[in-house]
């Protein structure tokens, strides 16, 4: 309950002394005198709320009871002041509404173990489970104290599996039972500061603290591992570079990626090469993800570019200079295989130059303080960070902080002091914890691989077979369920490796089902698609070709229209013209015989007369064929002139605007 209370305490403002003066508080109007020592308050503190602070923690809170003019102290004494009363106490309060949320944690926490045939006695038994595991999962925040919290029950291999199962898959959708364990876990970081010597400097950033990273730590950040781990890796830059700290990495530990994707690179091309690799995090992540060889090939030649854009500086790797690192020998053979004794080995030299470089960029400075120690070499590697303290301490007898560090320890101290900067990191690193926690261990890997040999070698299994069922994404988490309903990977037997293999095998032929189901879908769909594409098409060609019908017919509508008018107005003139001129001929020709039959004489005389009928008779004869002629030239002279006027109007009207549309 108390963690829980210091994570509440530190939200609602107080600072890294502030969040632990209520429980001073508390404690010292409990205590039975007036005057008392820091021991006595050491004790109170411990009994009463199960915080074993140091005694110099103490002293520095109960010198803020005496500023405050809540205490005094007289030759080495403290008394509680007669003029001021201590404020009156909350924490219990707090502390039964933060019990009843852990209560109904436990609870949970209770029935998913028994799903898993965990038996846990109580709600408060599955509380000190869970907070077991997050003891074991914190790294001490000290970084030179030797005092070290203790819990009350270890968490075991199947426990840690348990709870986080529990933390991923139960805990995820119910948000506010993930904000009770956020809390849990926030408040054991601070209870932890209670340890550190330097408290009082926690709230302000590092000073030119320049941190290399491991080549583990910087493949994480990249994705190499994974989201969950690449988000965690990628906010604990962050953090420390927001609390003044420069990340770098070495360009040896470039070249240290490099020489590992080509590994990677050679085993993945074949199925052998596969199968031989290793069950770590970047195996499996590059197995699972279906990588193929020019992928790695890529992700090689990006390595620069990749690193810059995590926030990570490349610097060159120092020279080696001796009256600053004297001890490489020693060092070397504290991280050779055990068996081997290789101290040539590419990962043995690597570490070596790392540590070595560090130690020559501190150009022999010592510190027992973070933030006056310049440099640190940052990594996960609990066996890389015990050789390398052991080799500190006993081997070169030196003192103050190790040149190498955890890398979430640094980030529990960058984190204490800017806890606002980044509020769900804290969380994101219990997910990751819980994702590594979830990977089947080396020793049921080791049994799994051996059955595959040996039903391949029965023929049971095809080497295609095999690599299938090895790159299978569903297999880590049917391996650790095995391993949890067995307890002991050696207890396992064959018929459940047989049965996971089933398994495995009936979920490719399930995804090829469904694979077929989509593809036969998707053809179809395609052909539906087409189908309607074409029919739409049709319809498109349908109606592109009925607007052109209908433009053409419009066209042509006009176009007679306007020949028409042509037409009309052509033989119009022509009539009138060819008219006109066929009645002025025909007035003059009928003038012209009337002259002459009047200009005739006509005698008395019978012969004169029959004379003079004859001349008139003819000419009357004369005048109808003229006439006719001349009806006869008027019909051709309207029709030249109709051909005439047509063309002429035609070229004199380029576009008919004056024909309606």
């Amino acid at each position: 309950m108390t963690v829980a209370f210091l994570k509440a305490r530190l939200d609602e403002g107080d600072d890294h002394f502030g969040i632990f003066m209520p429980l001073l508080m508390d404690v010292l109007a409990r205590l039975p005198s007036n005057s008392f020592t820091a021991a006595d308050v050491q004790e109170a503190l411990a009994g009463v709320h199960g915080v074993a602070m140091p005694q110099q923690t103490v002293a520095t809170l109960l010198k803020r009871a005496v500023r405050g003019g809540y205490a005094l102290r007289e030759a080495g004494l403290y008394r509680r002041s007669p003029t001021r009363e201590l404020p009156p106490s909350n924490v219990a309060a707090q502390k039964a509404r933060i019990e009843a949320e852990h209560k109904r944690l436990g609870e949970a926490l209770q029935n998913h173990a028994a799903t898993r045939g965990l038996a846990v006695a109580s709600t408060d038994a599955a509380l000190d489970m869970l907070f077991a595991f997050l003891e074991h999962e914190q790294v001490a925040l000290l970084l030179g104290s030797a005092e070290v919290p203790t819990v009350r029950v270890a968490a075991g291999p199947r426990h840690r599996a348990v709870i986080a199962e529990f933390v991923q898959h139960s805990l995820s959708p119910d948000s506010s039972l993930l904000a009770v364990v956020s809390r849990m876990l926030e408040g054991l970081v601070l209870y932890h500061a209670a340890f550190l010597p330097d408290l009082g400097s926690s709230n302000h950033g590092f000073r030119d603290l320049r941190v290399v990273f491991d080549s583990v730590l910087v493949r994480q950040a990249l994705g190499y591992e994974g989201v969950a781990p690449q988000i965690l890796m990628r906010e604990t830059v962050d953090i420390l570079r927001a609390g003044g700290a420069r990340c770098l990495v070495f360009d040896k530990t470039v070249h240290e990626i490099q020489r590992i994707l080509g590994m990677y690179e050679d085993r993945l091309a074949t199925a052998e090469g596969r199968m031989s690799l290793r069950p770590v995090p970047m195996a499996r992540h590059f197995l699972t993800q279906r990588y193929s060889p020019s992928d790695i090939r890529q992700m090689s030649a990006l390595l620069d570019r990749e690193i810059a854009a995590a926030g990570f500086q490349i610097q060159r790797t120092p020279r080696h200079v001796p009256k600053y690192t004297a001890g490489e020998r020693a060092l070397a053979q504290r991280f050779a295989d055990p068996v081997t004794k290789d101290e040539m080995e590419p990962r043995v030299t690597h570490d070596v130059d790392c540590v070595a470089g560090v130690l020559t960029l501190r150009e022999g400075h010592r510190s027992h303080r973070l933030d006056d120690v310049r440099v640190v070499f940052a990594t996960s590697s609990p066996l890389v960070i015990r050789n390398t303290r052991a080799w500190w301490q006993e081997d070169e007898q030196e003192t103050g902080i190790e040149p190498i560090v955890d890398i979430r320890a640094l980030a529990n101290v960058a984190w204490l002091r800017r806890p606002s900067l980044c509020s769900d990191f804290k969380v994101r690193e219990l997910v990751a914890l819980c994702t590594a926690a979830l990977r089947p261990s080396h020793a049921i890997w080791a049994r799994f691989l051996r059955h595959l040999e040996s039903l391949e070698k029965s023929r049971k299994l095809d080497s295609d077979e095999t690599a299938a069922i090895v790159i299978s994404a569903m297999l880590d988490p049917l391996l650790k369920e095995a391993e949890l309903e067995a307890g002991d990977p050696s207890d396992i037997d064959a018929v459940t490796l047989d049965e996971i293999v089933e398994r495995v095998k009936a979920s490719y032929a399930a995804k090829a089902d469904e694979r077929v189901r989509e593809v036969t879908d998707q053809y179809e769909s395609r052909l539906s698609e087409l189908e309607a594409r074409e029919q739409a098409t049709a319809a498109r060609e349908q109606a592109a070709a009925a607007r052109v019908e209908a433009a053409e017919h419009l066209a042509a509508v006009q176009a007679r229209r306007h020949e028409s008018v042509i037409e009309g107005r052509a033989r119009a003139w022509a009539r009138c013209l060819a008219r006109g001129l066929w009645g002025l001929l025909t007035i003059v020709v009928l003038a012209g015989a009337g002259a002459l039959i009047v200009e005739h004489p006509f005698g008395g005389g019978l012969t004169s007369r029959v004379i003079g009928f004859s001349v008139v008779a003819f000419v009357l004869l004369e005048v109808v064929g003229i006439l006719r002629h001349l009806s006869e030239w008027r019909a051709w002279m309207e029709a030249r002139l109709t051909c005439r006027f047509r063309d002429r109007l035609r070229a004199d009207t380029q576009a008919p605007s004056w024909v309606p549309s």
